[in-house]
């Protein structure tokens, strides 16, 4: 049964908006009257939801209109909500009517009832899943296909919902560490463009008056605070020039790929990337395969959840070695991104017929490895920003006190 979604005034006068299923848009009225209300403007919900999520106009124009998709918090409930109520035998479509009537937002609800009523038309969910792909990305929709197939459904969902909180708590904890070193960052810049552009123009406006030779320290830092007073606005508008730029151009796919394969090369940060990058694509896969996707199908769906463009070349590769009967391991060694235990364990998979769970292992392996990665990362990034701004902080009070060192020596002498 279709949705739609509707304004109306109520007995008292007072406008509301919500969704309601009916079987026509004039059943829909009829159904409103019906509960006292007076229709004032109905839309498809299914049309205008899958509008709003293939646009993003909203999204990117940035205006308090608020989101159209499902964030990625929001897919992460949604999942784990579905997950219990499929598994407990609820059938779908009265399992995403009653996950979009309990407190999802305006735009989920809107999105999830849209889903229920093409699964309620006879679609697959996954089928459905398929009108909104900026809120259920390819991969995902690939597990619920798979788990569609096997008749696991619920299952899959449980795992789907693990690996998204999981990367949800990754995100929550990074970005939690981050509060502390970026409040320090900005207090210290503001204490170093204080110094640089109050004070110490007061102390070299003495020496200069002095007629004496400066140090080159203090002459650079002399120079360097005329130039932040005089030039502040070319250096703002030069650096929200650079942030522009490189976000338009880093939309090419090109010069994407390129950027990523050049961070890829990169000693410290390379490592990592590869890293992060083989645990999802091990997840990805333990999933796929455990809930009964053939090898090829499951790489495919591997590679379309993977960030970095170079490593989908990649995994690009590998798959084409696999279509012409080559072994996965084989060819994954060949590509240089995986580490070596993780190829050690797939290929006792291969020869014991538990890829799936060799993933899996592989998988928790790696994300432990990522996240001892980014605990070290974390604890390392404090003491470096003090340290630099230490070293910034000295040589300003450095090009102070040689001047004053000059004159008590000219002055003893």
């Amino acid at each position: 049964m279709p949705a739609f979604e509707y304004e109306a005034l109520d007995a008292k006068g007072k406008k509301s908006k919500g969704l309601i299923t009916a079987d026509s848009e004039v059943a829909a009225r009829r159904e409103l009257r019906g509960r006292s209300m007076a229709p004032l403007t109905i839309r498809h919900a299914d049309q205008r939801a899958e509008r709003r999520a293939n646009s993003g106009t909203d999204r990117a124009a940035g205006f308090a209109l608020g989101p159209s998709n499902l964030t990625n918090r929001q897919l992460m409930l949604i999942t784990r909500q579905m997950a219990s109520l499929i598994g407990a035998g609820m059938p779908i479509a009265e399992t995403l009517g009653l996950i979009a009537q309990q407190g999802s937002k305006h735009h989920a609800k809107r999105i999830l009832t849209a889903v229920r009523a093409r699964v309620t038309e006879g679609e697959k969910l996954s089928t459905a899943m398929e009108g909104f792909p900026r809120s259920f990305p390819a991969v995902y929709r690939a597990m619920v296909a798979a788990g569609e197939n096997t008749g696991g459904l619920g299952e899959v969902l449980a795992r789907l919902a693990d690996y998204l909180e999981k990367d949800e708590a990754v995100r929550s904890r990074v970005t939690g560490a981050m509060i502390y070193p970026a409040v320090l960052t900005t207090v210290a810049l503001g204490v170093v463009t204080l110094l640089m552009t109050f004070i110490v123009p007061r102390i070299a406006e003495q020496f200069v008056g002095m007629g004496m030779d400066l140090p080159g320290l203090t002459q650079a830092m002399i120079a360097i605070s005329e130039f932040l007073q005089v030039g502040w606005p070319f250096l703002l508008v030069g650096m929200i020039a650079v942030v522009v730029a490189s976000l338009v151009l880093l939309r090419q796919e090109p010069v994407r790929r390129s950027f990523d394969a050049f961070l890829a090369r990169i000693p410290a940060l390379g490592s990592f990337l590869k890293q992060a990058e083989s645990a999802r694509f091990c997840r990805t896969m333990s999933i796929l395969i455990e809930s009964g996707s053939v090898l090829p199908d499951a790489l495919r769906a591997a590679r379309r959840a993977a960030g970095n463009l170079a490593f989908k070349d990649e995994l690009g590769k590998v798959i084409q070695d696999v279509e012409s009967g080559r072994g996965l391991s084989d060819s994954m060694r060949n590509r240089g991104w995986f580490p070596t235990l993780s190829l050690f364990m797939i290929a006792a998979g291969e020869r014991s017929g538990a890829l799936g769970e060799m993933f899996r292992r592989s998988a928790d392996q790696l994300d432990q490895d990522v996240d001892r990665t980014i605990s070290v990362g974390l604890n390392l990034l404090e003491p470096g920003i003090i340290l630099v701004l230490g070293v910034v902080v000295v040589t300003i009070v450095l090009s102070i006190m040689l001047p004053i060192i000059q004159i008590n020596t000219m002055a003893l002498g």
